[in-house]
């Protein structure tokens, strides 16, 4: 088997960001990006702003605030609290509500077909309601959530295919893991949590990658 790191983001979800507050004058002034940085990729308007630099992509819109960390950083978690961390304490006030780490894993098998991978992992003998899915062509998955670093860790697991050509080579089990935390009442509160949750972005994919691993090794 083998695995790769497909996708990884951090979320801040709220009640009403204001995307117009991200102008290009702002993001300079608070030290998120040089004049020189500015280039194609970027997209400014009442509802969206968008942000693509070697370091990372950031998209803003109303109901939240994606930031991913580019691949190529090997401090990931300090880049991250360094934007996004002066990003929440530039803008106080704003309502937030919860924020996310999000990392998806793909898993795959050379030799074996998605089919047989999915059913080895996570078919069920005595389930009712598995044995009405027990067909060559069934493919399976799961949904786990535990507490896990003061925040709600979910994990949905199932097959997809990276194109439309339904070849077997294309064919991977996706492990998206969500690690959420709901920020509570009070300004003061939401920041404390959300400084907290970005300084554990190392844990927390060090904790998705050894789940993706686990099975990996047979475990």
């Amino acid at each position: 088997m083998t695995i790769e790191l497909a996708g990884a983001n951090v979320v801040v979800a709220a009640n009403q960001f204001n995307p117009t507050v991200f102008s290009q004058l702002w993001l300079v002034r608070n030290g998120l990006l040089a004049e020189e940085d500015f280039g194609p990729g970027f997209l400014f308007s009442q509802a969206v702003v968008q942000l693509a630099t070697p370091q990372f992509l950031l998209l803003v819109v109303p109901s939240q605030l994606q930031f991913t960390p580019s691949e190529q950083i090997q401090a990931q978690q300090g880049l991250i609290i360094e934007k996004v961390g002066r990003i929440v304490e530039r803008l106080p006030h704003t309502p937030y509500v919860a924020i996310g780490l999000n990392f998806v894993w793909h898993l795959r098998d050379e030799h074996t077909r998605i089919e047989e991978l999915s059913r080895d992992l996570f078919f069920k003998n005595d389930s009712d309601l598995y044995r009405r899915f027990d067909t060559q062509d069934a493919r399976f998955g799961a949904y786990l959530s535990r507490n896990f670093l003061g925040c709600r860790l979910k994990l949905d697991v199932k097959p997809i295919s990276l194109d439309e050509s339904g070849h077997d080579e294309m064919q991977r089990l996706q492990f998206a893991f969500n690690f959420h935390r709901d920020l509570g009442d009070g300004a003061e509160e939401a920041l404390r949590r959300i400084q907290e949750m970005l300084g554990r972005w190392d844990e927390a994919r060090a904790e998705s990658m050894q789940i993706v691993e686990s099975l990996q090794r047979g475990a």
